[in-house]
Formats: C-alpha cells, structure tokens, sequence
C-alpha cells in the first residue's frame, strides 16, 4: 500500500510491503521505503512510523525490490519471435540470416515501434534500467516516452584498419547526442560492435575522439573471434566477405580478443563486455585492474552457441556481473526474472545471487552503484513492487520473486509511477 504525507512542508510517499529486499542488507519484514522527491529517504520496519501518519499497512505477499536493471539489451530487434539457429548451424551463418532478414525492416519508424514494444514489455516485467546498443535514435526516443532510465550506445562497424574514416560515426554520434538532450534519464554511450567487426585502430580513433562515458561490446562470444585476432582462418571471413566483399587480417595478432583490448589501452573507459563466454584466467586477472563489467546472457549464449559462460571461472572474480537478455532475435522475450531462472539452472545460483545480478550486480557493471541497484538513503527511487500468490508466500522472500505467478504491481523511476496497476 502507498501513501503521500506531507510533513515539516515536505511530500514524502511512502510504499510498504511484507518484504522490503534492500539487496545491500537483509530483507525487512513488514517495512516501508519512503521516497522524497527522485531519491529514497529512507527504508525501515512499519511500526517505526507514526500512528498519526496513516500510512497504509502492508499486504500479505508483497514485496519491493530494486528496479531490475538490463545490462545488454537490443530493443530494435523486439521482433514478434526469435530467428532459430540449428545446434549445428555455424554462429557466422546465423548472423548472416539475420542481416539478410532485417535489413529490410530497418525504416525508422518500424525500429521505434519495435524499441517502444521493447521498453514497455521490459518496463511490465520489472525492469527500470536498459543498457541498449542502437543504430540511431529510435531506442533512445522509446525509453523517454516509456520513462526508463538507460545507456543507449551507437553501435559502430569499422573492420579495417587503415585507413581510419570515422567521420560518418562522429555525425551520427552527434546526432543520438543531441537527440538525448533535456532527457536526464538517457545517457549516450558508444557501442564498437566487437573487435572482429571493429579494428582495434579505429576502436582508438573513436574513443580518443569521443570520449564516451560507457563502452559496450560484445566479446569473446565465440571460438572463430580468438582464431581471427590471432590471424588464422575462421568463419568470419566468410562474414566479411559475404557483408563487406572483402576480408581483413589483424594488423597485430594477439592471444585473445582482451589481450588485443589491453594491448590498444581501450579498457581504462568504463566498458560492458557482453557475453564473455571465451576467457582465460590470464584474461579475467588483467581486466581486474580496469573498469570493466560482464554483462551475462545465458539464453542467448545457450540458444546460438549450445554453452555459456563457466560460472566457477568467475564466482570468486571482482569482476562485476550482471544479466543482460540481449535482443529478441536470440530470446523469446525481455523478461529478466526469465534470464535469472536460467542462471539459477545453468549455475546454480540461489535466488539471492540471482536478484543481486539483477540489481547492484548490473549497477556495478554500468559503474552506477553508488546511485542505483539497492534500497538505500540518498539512492535514486527506482523501484518495483510485486505480489507473490499465497501458494509462494511460505518462500523465502528472494524465491517469492523468481516464482511464476508473482506478479509486478507497480514499478517507479526517479520517484515517478511508471506503471501502477491494483495495489497490493
């Protein structure tokens, strides 16, 4: 239940629940979260409040969570259904059947309505926070009308290394920029789509010239990407050649594509390496030092590659991980809770760990921590509320969220109602 009280000449709402999940600290039974503004003011037990106040108490089965937040995301590619690949069916032969079906479905208005079908599915199921690659301003349009929060990252292609003609990029990276001003929920990122379809020279150029506050790219996702950079043949010639009607060879061949990130100094940004499936020790004790994060996508990685990430690689790493669904072409939707029962399958993760990775595990990964990812004071009110059925109420309060019929009943961003359906 909810209520506005104004108190010393100040509007504080407050929300309260059954559970409160602060994620930074232990769950609260029969608690509150008030809200002052765009920020939480505080979080505490309900019978701390005074009686005078009338603040509703809370029901039984709700609960309030951080807003989930999206790490690798693609909202123009919110498709009706995914594109199938076969088991045995190369990832460079899919990716080709992908170019050659979309293509054509790329005016702008169709994107926009595919971002925004995109933005308000993942608002639905919980989610506040999108970290989206994009081809223009579709995807950042999408999430001001919806009023999510997000980096939406200009996807860029430059395979060759010489010569470097970065001109167009830096127009259309002009553009997305000023298409985001007024917007303070939206921030502008850069997206170099991977080191195979991104020389690390021209990867430089565009940083050096840019100097975005957020890199974000998939990486090491499969085997042919470590066969290209060390310059031996691979699939993705085939890629090249069939795209570009050439092929390249890297300048400098290295061991593996985060070698060839440290050895061109294009990790001291913030970057969101997407998928990360073929890492070494060598690699996971290197990208340690910089500001890196993984964002994981289990259906993704397991529908076009048949394996995912090794989770005991990476549980003891201070690497931060969150989840990411990536784009409907390779998962059936944006739902993160179905991205986190994956996890929970593939890695055996509780639900604890499941809903940190949702949460301040993405916030770590976007470097945002100190503002979103846990119900605390000061912290931005971005926040949901759910209602668990009375079969999951004798859960623990973590698994009440991840079970099927819990339901979202209200979701807030910067304090504002977003989606607000029966109250719990």
């Amino acid at each position: 239940m909810s209520a506005m009280i104004e108190t010393s000449d100040r509007q504080i709402h407050y929300l309260t629940a059954q559970w409160i999940l602060p994620v930074s600290s232990a769950p609260i039974e029969w608690g509150f979260v008030a809200i002052q503004g765009e920020r939480i003011q505080a979080v505490g037990h309900y019978n701390e409040l005074p009686e005078s106040w009338a603040v509703p108490p809370p029901q039984a089965g709700s609960l309030i969570t951080p807003g989930l937040i999206n790490t690798h995301v693609h909202l123009e590619q919110s498709f009706p259904k995914p594109i199938p690949k076969a088991e045995t069916e190369p990832f460079v032969d899919w990716l080709l059947n992908v170019i050659q079906t979309t293509r054509p479905q790329n005016e702008p208005e169709a994107k926009f309505n595919r971002c925004l079908q995109g933005a308000e599915e993942a608002l639905k199921t919980g989610t506040t926070f999108l970290n989206d690659i994009a081809s223009g301003a579709e995807s950042l349009t999408a999430l001001q009308k919806t009023g999510l929060k997000g980096f939406v990252s200009l996807e860029v292609f430059h395979p060759g290394f010489e010569p470097i003609q970065i001109e167009h990029w830096l127009k259309q990276y002009q553009a997305l920029q000023d298409s985001a001003q007024g917007h303070p929920r939206v921030q502008v990122g850069l997206s170099p789509h991977s080191l195979y379809n991104v020389s690390p020279q021209a990867w430089q150029a565009l940083q050096a010239a840019l100097h975005p506050p957020l890199i974000h790219t998939h990486m090491a996702e499969f085997e042919a990407e470590t066969h290209y950079l060390a310059g031996n043949p691979s699939d993705i010639d085939k890629l090249h050649q069939q795209v570009l009607n050439k092929t390249f060879k890297p300048k400098q061949p290295t061991s593996s594509p985060i070698q060839t990130l440290l050895n061109h100094h294009l990790l001291e940004t913030p970057t969101v390496l997407a998928h990360a499936i073929h890492t070494t020790a060598h690699d996971r004790a290197l990208m340690a030092s910089f500001p890196v994060g993984i964002a994981h996508c289990p259906r993704s990685n397991l529908a076009l590659h048949n394996q995912t990430l090794h989770w005991p690689h990476w549980q003891d790493s201070p690497i931060p991980m969150g989840l990411g669904t990536d784009g409907r072409l390779s998962t059936p939707n944006l739902d993160l809770r179905d991205e986190a029962r994956c996890a929970i399958g593939q890695h055996h993760w509780t639900p604890e760990q499941a809903l940190y990775s949702l949460t301040m595990g993405g916030a770590k990964v976007l470097q945002m921590a100190q503002a979103l990812g846990s119900l605390e004071a000061g912290k931005q009110a971005d926040l949901v509320v759910w209602q668990a059925t009375a079969s999951a109420q004798g859960s623990l309060p973590a698994a009440m969220i991840f079970d099927a019929d819990t339901r979202v009943i209200h979701v807030m961003v910067d304090g504002e109602s977003l989606l607000t359906g029966e109250e719990p």
